[in-house]
């Protein structure tokens, strides 16, 4: 992780919201949360344009525990099809 270490990373992604860059494109990890009408856990990705506009969502994973949804977030594929410990040295963490 450029711009921080990835156990860092990981703290703040899990419980507040998180910028990073990847091959020039700026991304936002909206944090794990938990919705309150459905008592499920979600982890969120958008990739956001340079004007800091949204663009899209990346990923979006749901799940009945926390631990569910975020073992999830680390083995899925979450951006270009490659899963969070195949791209996290190559993320920059940057200030929105």
């Amino acid at each position: 992780m450029k711009g921080g270490n990835v156990n860092d990373f990981l703290d703040h992604v899990t419980y507040e919201e998180v910028a990073v860059r990847y091959k020039g494109k700026k991304y936002f990890f909206y944090g794990l949360l938990r919705n309150p009408d459905t008592g499920m856990y979600e982890m969120k990705i958008d990739l956001w344009d340079d004007k800091d506009w949204y663009v899209t969502t990346v990923y979006q994973a749901t799940a009945p525990t926390a631990d569910e949804c975020m073992n999830r977030f680390y083995n899925d594929p979450i951006i270009d099809g490659r899963c969070f410990w195949d791209i996290e040295t190559e993320m920059e963490w940057i200030e929105w």
